[in-house]
């Protein structure tokens, strides 16, 4: 269950990393290597987690400062030991998104290891 709680709080992060234009928050929830991969308007996305955190902080002014409301739908979690998913439906620069996001435990901390997205409407 701690290890359910734990992802959680890492998802909860990257809600509020995306509603704040906090490219330093992406950074560190997501590990090194993470691969962030999905589809807008019929277009294959690829990224690095370093295109992803760029191109987070550069949604100015965020969608805080905007006042929009943060919101998000947690529709699936699976916890293990060492590895989780969870699938989450939220709302970003006016368009509504289905992530799955693939995390690894790396020295006892939840990172977030791999992100793919369907833009839903």
């Amino acid at each position: 269950m701690r290890n359910k709680e734990n992802v959680l709080k890492v998802v909860e992060n990257y809600i509020n990393s995306a509603h704040e234009s906090d490219g330093d928050m992406t950074r560190k929830i997501f590990d090194d290597d993470a691969k962030i991969s999905g589809h807008i308007n019929g277009k294959l996305i690829r990224q690095t987690k370093e295109d992803w955190a760029k191109f987070v902080e550069k949604n100015l002014p965020s969608p805080k400062e905007k006042g929009n409301t943060k919101a998000y739908e947690i529709l699936m979690v699976d916890a293990g030991e060492e590895t989780a998913v969870v699938k989450v439906k939220s709302e970003y620069i006016n368009t509504m998104f289905t992530d799955t996001l693939s995390f690894l435990r790396i020295d006892d901390e939840w990172k977030i290891y791999n992100k793919v997205f369907e833009a839903t409407s």
